[in-house]
């Protein structure tokens, strides 16, 4: 019997923060790692399933599949079943009953937001959310917020906003995703920045996104050495 895989919900109430496009890069990056990755595409303009199928990906371990936000329960049953290591789940940027579903059965949920006061004031009642589904139902669901299309002249306003995230105490990724040409060149070639033509930008995109999945990787076994300890302890 397959070992239960991996959720990872990419989470915004907001449009434009980069959700797929962080989505088809953290997939890229695991299934060059040899993990078994499908993504869940339930945003209605279906831009990570226009993506598969227009490019007809045929990536070893990387798999995608499109849902209706009200069949996300059944569906995610059913991809679930199968032998995957993680199953990235890409919500529409809007709030609504799949968001909060997809958060709940998450291993880890990844808030992207760009270096904006908009998209950190979303983010912030999106944290606070799953905070309070955490507290409401007993969960122990974390979240990381994470810097998305970040300027690499960092500007005063962009220092200004990881400012602001200090100050009011969100927990974020170390790593942060810069402005790049491979995430954009992605959806026009269909390669993720870890299987594309090798140049400096590539090369840069793949060693940010290898420390993303790094922190991902040792934030969730982390959890999960806990949950099996606490378990231990209760038994």
């Amino acid at each position: 019997m397959p070992a239960i895989p991996r959720i990872i919900t990419i989470a915004s109430s907001k449009g434009g923060v980069g959700k797929s496009t962080v989505a088809i890069a953290i997939a890229g990056a695991l299934a060059k790692r040899g993990r078994r990755v499908h993504i869940i595409d339930l945003d209605e303009n279906e831009t990570v399933g226009r993506w598969a199928r227009q490019h007809q990906i045929a990536i070893s371990g990387l798999s995608v599949s499109t849902a209706a936000p009200a069949a996300f329960n059944e569906h995610l049953r059913d991809v679930a079943a199968h032998d995957l290591d993680v199953i990235l789940v890409d919500v529409a940027g809007v709030y609504e009953k799949a968001l909060t579903h997809a958060m709940g059965r998450s291993s880890l949920v990844v808030v992207p937001a760009q270096p904006s006061e908009p998209d950190i004031h979303e983010a912030t009642k999106l944290i606070r959310d799953l905070n309070d589904l955490n507290d409401t139902f007993g969960g122990t669901v974390p979240y990381r917020l994470l810097l998305n299309l970040f300027d690499p002249l960092d500007p005063h306003y962009q220092r200004h906003i990881v400012d602001e995230i200090n100050r009011l105490g969100l927990q974020r990724f170390q790593t942060v995703v810069h402005k790049r040409a491979p995430y954009r060149e992605a959806f026009m070639n269909g390669l993720p920045p870890h299987y594309a033509e090798a140049r400096e930008a590539v090369a840069k995109a793949v060693v940010e996104i290898d420390a993303l999945v790094s922190e991902i990787d040792a934030l969730v076994s982390e959890i999960e050495a806990l949950a099996i300890g606490n378990g231990a302890l209760a038994a």
